[in-house]
């Protein structure tokens, strides 16, 4: 009678274990990774309830793969000249935006400027840059496009952690889920933090409680000086010098430390066709595109690398910088 008991409930496991294999093999790779994720993730602090509410009816986008696999900051078949023509605008172009924001917003700014440390023109740089200073924040609804690229295996534990990081601002309420846009890659709000930057560096400057990167200027101007000032930006000194090297007639090492001298020997000149002067060895860094200038690096280089890995990102906030001085 114990050997019958003992094999009914065998085969009632057994049945059981089935019946979930069953369940699980009809789900898409897409689902079950899922599944794992949460499982994982409810390991680190968010619960496993939630995390099956947010993710519940979250598609896999294909589109977010195409536009990851099609970046505009490293096409090297994009002409240069006629693409920043086109980024810089009509009047009132992108600079004088800039300008009259760098006037608007005077007194908030050299007060960020002096608690951090950080010029107030590259604050209102990248601001311009990001988003055309709050105009266009991206309209993807971020949960669903970090958990495709999470899927996807080009990039997967670091769009994982980013998705993780996302699913935690919801939970502390700065953001409502239906409210959570941003671009296809997950970056958000007036200075397009990905969400484990807002997490490390987001800022609530006027003490109301909330970290508010969407409307609030304060908090948004301070986040990205507490960001630069934690990547060791360096006050009153360059990211770089943009220059014409359409008179380079021979390759060279890039990584070499050249005077001006050096480089006027080249063929390299200002883009204004004058001879480079002052006392300084500078590194060259090369952007993608077709008939782009050259930048030579200054001493905030590699700080505005640590906030986006373009040359093409530096080059904008060059230029930008060199009109707001």
């Amino acid at each position: 009678m114990k050997k019958l008991r003992k094999l009914f409930f065998i085969l009632i496991l057994l049945s059981g274990s089935n019946t979930f294999a069953a369940k699980t093999s009809k789900l898409s790779p897409f689902e079950l990774w899922k599944q794992n994720f949460i499982d994982r993730s409810s390991k680190k602090g968010l619960s496993k309830s939630f995390l099956i509410k947010q993710l519940k009816n979250i598609k896999y986008q294909p589109s977010i793969i195409d536009k990851d696999r099609n970046q505009v900051t490293s096409s090297t078949k994009i002409n240069y000249p006629t693409w920043i023509k086109k980024w810089i605008g009509h009047k009132p172009t992108r600079i004088q935006k800039g300008k009259a924001n760098l006037k608007k917003y005077d007194a908030i700014l050299t007060d960020i400027e002096k608690r951090y440390g950080v010029d107030k023109e590259i604050i209102v740089s990248l601001w311009g840059v990001e988003t055309l200073y709050g105009k266009i924040m991206g309209k993807y609804k971020i949960i669903e496009s970090l958990t495709t690229l999470a899927f996807d295996k080009r990039r997967r534990a670091f769009f994982e952690n980013e998705l993780l990081s996302a699913l935690i601002i919801i939970k502390e309420g700065h953001i409502k889920k239906k409210d959570f846009l941003g671009s296809w890659a997950g970056a958000m709000g007036q200075c397009q933090f990905m969400p484990s930057s807002f997490l490390k560096y987001a800022q609530d400057y006027d003490g109301d409680g909330k970290k508010d990167i969407w409307t609030n200027k304060k908090d948004i101007f301070a986040s990205i000086a507490n960001f630069l000032k934690k990547a060791d930006w360096k006050k009153n000194k360059s990211i770089g010098l943009l220059v014409n090297k359409k008179g380079v007639k021979k390759r060279f090492e890039i990584q070499e430390r050249r005077s001006p001298s050096n480089y006027n020997k080249l063929g390299v000149r200002l883009l204004n066709g004058r001879l480079l002067k002052g006392k300084w060895k500078r590194r060259a860094a090369v952007i993608s595109h077709k008939n782009s200038p050259l930048i030579l690096r200054g001493s905030n280089y590699e700080t505005i690398m640590k906030w986006n890995r373009s040359s093409l990102f530096a080059a904008l906030n060059i230029m930008l910088m060199d009109a707001f001085k």
